[in-house]
């Protein structure tokens, strides 16, 4: 089985910085085997941040090839790129395109950091565009896990979360 990405619309009440309550409707990602796993995945994230009531609205698969994480910016990007292969039967450029997601603080900021990235790549490629989504955070599996076993080592246990058995 092979992991993908999952874009999840959440509906719950917010707290602002006046401190009124208010309902939104929020995007995040999330990478799973399947719907189901990401629905759970999802439902235990919303649970760990206190949100209260809260109703899952939608899950849609995501076709990133990569995301990417730069800890700078609060923004996420989506970027398209067109790989241009050669195709000597028919004499042809092909193009092929794979869709990338970017963290960054704007527009100049994603196409600098997506060039660097590509950058030593031996296939020719464009950037046909960038584009500023709704996304509020990216929860890759592989962090969750690295972020709940520093937790359990510390003796600490959530919601959901299995305690730490102690050798004997």
């Amino acid at each position: 089985m092979t992991k993908h990405w999952f874009t999840c619309r959440v509906r719950y009440v917010k707290l602002d910085d006046s401190g009124k309550e208010s309902k939104v409707n929020e995007l995040f990602l999330v990478d799973a085997y399947n719907y189901t796993e990401a629905e759970a995945r999802m439902t235990r994230i919303i649970q760990e941040m206190g949100a209260g009531i809260f109703e899952i609205t939608q899950i849609t698969k995501s076709n990133y090839a990569e995301v990417i994480r730069t800890g700078e910016g609060e923004q996420w990007y989506r970027i398209k790129i067109s790989f241009i292969s050669f195709d000597e039967e028919t004499s042809q450029e092909k193009q092929s395109n794979q869709y990338f997601l970017l963290e960054s603080s704007n527009i100049k900021d994603a196409y600098e950091k997506i060039e660097e990235f590509m950058e030593g790549t031996i296939s020719n490629f464009v950037i046909p565009g960038i584009t500023y989504t709704k996304i509020i955070d990216v929860y890759p599996m592989a962090e969750e896990t690295k972020e709940r076993n520093d937790l359990l080592d510390q003796g600490y246990v959530s919601t959901g979360m299995k305690p730490k058995e102690t050798e004997q």
